[in-house]
């Protein structure tokens, strides 16, 4: 595989991985888990590159602060484009992968209202790739209220 279209293959999965964790992340809803009433709102945010490496912010005051946080942090990786997930506060979101060979790693996304459902969610998606013979690996879990 020339390294143009290794480029763009990593490209669409990306894009395909920010996709999932939208539709996989429940919409915003009371739960037990949520912040007081008037308490200012809580994001957080996950930021990912091709190669697996990643960056987390929680407890951020607003969306724009928790992306620009894990994109500034991501991009210090400098292993290439950085694509940016967030979250408002009773949410959770996690990333697994496995490896496809030595530069290359396929990622999926996970989402749901507590750690262990995102967490669940993201390894059961990773494991159904039949590349990846189920040795997934957890990579991270975050809740945007820190948790």
């Amino acid at each position: 595989m020339s390294s143009q279209s290794r480029l763009l293959h990593l490209r669409c999965l990306s894009f395909r991985l920010v996709a999932a964790v939208f539709v996989l992340l429940p919409p915003t809803a009371p739960s037990a888990q949520t912040q007081d009433q008037g308490a200012p709102p809580q994001f957080g945010a996950i930021a990912f590159t091709a190669d697996g490496s990643f960056a987390s912010a929680w407890k951020q005051a607003s969306k724009s602060e928790a992306e620009a946080k894990v994109g500034a942090d991501c991009a210090r990786f400098e292993r290439g484009k950085c694509e940016v997930v967030s979250f408002r506060a009773e949410l959770c979101a996690a990333i697994a992968s496995f490896q496809i060979d030595v530069d290359r790693k396929v990622t999926y996304a996970g989402g749901g209202l507590a750690r262990a459902d995102a967490q669940r969610s993201a390894l059961e998606r990773c494991n159904r790739d039949e590349r990846a013979h189920k040795s997934c690996k957890l990579r991270t879990v975050v809740c945007a209220d820190g948790r």
